[in-house]
């Protein structure tokens, strides 16, 4: 039976968690699902082609779902309110909700770490060993979150007696099992998205771009630093699972796990849509030259290979960088080491490629209007971006960097 409430103070009584629960968590996975669907359209409609990202992504955006889902089912049996205030099936049914819920909310900040890593290998062409350390580091963040669940269910023999409270022939492990577990892959967690934060914009700084360009590609590759922020503050919220109040103090975890999930999502889907936003508003809207190609989204097809990459050969190191290169460079094929057909330098992936001793070689004839330069000689344009097809050089369109001459 509960405890009444006239034997807690009026104030205490009256506190309730579960609106605070619904709000946040409906809004956060309703927001993500703007972006999940927005990264989805970019892949599939304007660069035709749907990467091992883009299917990580849409898995976790189903465990926020199930999240989501569980948790309302948790606060309608009272979950937010004092534990002692709920009748006995109200407390059987919190405590099977929320620990329900938790597994997939656990999953749903756990594989898109796995779609950052899958997207930033192909962007940041890293070495071989940096791409084995990535996978490595993000696979086993996975297994020992995966470990928490595993301790959830363990932690009481048989696992429903720690909801049915009929079950009195039982044994658990202390909590604080659970606890200190959870807290260390928390924090292990949290590391790993702060790696993923500062790595591309370790990369980005060494590369020959303006410090605009950097701070902008920086800015998207790194948002994963909020959920390392929101990663941290969720981890102070685990000892919750231990305390008698379980239907109170879980609020603030069952609220941080889902802002966690939604927040690493949403971070994945920002560098990826751009492309969206110059279909929509235009590319000179986002201080880019259009090229004469307006808003159609065929200049994605033509820019990075046939369809967005799908039939394309491009090399992996671009001339420039940008925020729509990132969105497409995930859905091309990607090679360490490719020349194109007509025996262009092969150059890192820079806003400068013309190495130091070419300047030196470089020969203009004549002068004024009339000034031509030799045969195969580099010369800077104001705003190029050249792309390689499979057989011939692909379309030269205003972006940024150096063209070839002859």
């Amino acid at each position: 039976m509960a405890t009444s409430s006239s034997e807690l103070p009026p104030e205490v009584a009256s506190q309730n968690k579960g609106p605070a629960i619904i709000a946040s968590t409906v809004t956060l996975t309703a927001l993500a699902t703007i972006f999940v669907a927005g990264r989805t359209y970019v892949r599939s409609r304007i660069l035709r082609h749907l990467g091992l990202d883009d299917y990580l992504i849409l898995l976790s955006m189903i465990f926020g779902y199930v999240n989501l889902g569980l948790s309302s089912a948790a606060v309608a049996n009272g979950n937010g309110r004092h534990f002692q205030l709920l009748t006995t099936e109200q407390q059987e049914n919190t405590i099977m909700f929320t620990i329900a819920g938790f597994c997939p909310g656990i999953f749903s900040f756990a594989v898109p770490k796995l779609a950052v890593v899958s997207l930033l290998t192909k962007v940041m062409n890293p070495s071989k060993l940096h791409r084995i350390w990535l996978w490595f580091m993000t696979s086993m963040c996975a297994l020992i979150l995966f470990g928490c669940v595993i301790i959830l269910y363990a932690q009481c023999t048989p696992s429903r007696s720690q909801w049915d409270f009929s079950i009195t022939d039982k044994t658990c492990w202390s909590p604080w099992v659970l606890v200190d577990y959870a807290i260390f892959a928390g924090s292990f967690s949290a590391t790993v998205d702060l790696y993923l934060a500062v790595y591309p914009t370790i990369v980005l700084f060494k590369l020959q771009m303006s410090i605009k360009k950097k701070l902008a590609l920086s800015s998207a590759l790194g948002l994963g630093s909020v959920a390392t922020v929101v990663a941290i503050y969720k981890t102070t919220r685990i000892p919750g699972l231990a305390s008698p109040d379980f239907s109170y103090d879980t609020s603030d975890l069952v609220i941080w796990t889902s802002m966690e999930g939604n927040s690493i999502i949403i971070a994945a889907c920002i560098p990826t849509l751009q492309p969206l936003l110059e279909l929509i508003l235009g590319r000179k809207a986002l201080g880019s030259s259009s090229g004469g190609r307006g808003k159609s989204g065929g200049q994605y097809y033509n820019r990075y290979g046939s369809r967005g990459g799908h039939g394309g050969n491009r090399s992996a190191a671009t001339p420039t960088m940008e925020l729509s290169d990132v969105g497409a460079a995930s859905a091309a094929t990607t090679s360490k080491s490719k020349r194109s057909r007509t025996d262009a330098v092969e150059v890192d992936s820079q806003e400068s490629i013309l190495p130091a001793d070419a300047a030196k070689r470089e020969t203009v004839v004549g002068s004024g209007s009339g000034s031509h330069h030799h045969l195969g000689a580099i010369q800077r344009t104001d705003d190029v971006v050249v792309c390689y097809e499979e057989h011939s050089v692909g379309d030269v369109e205003k972006g940024s960097g150096w063209s070839r001459i002859g």
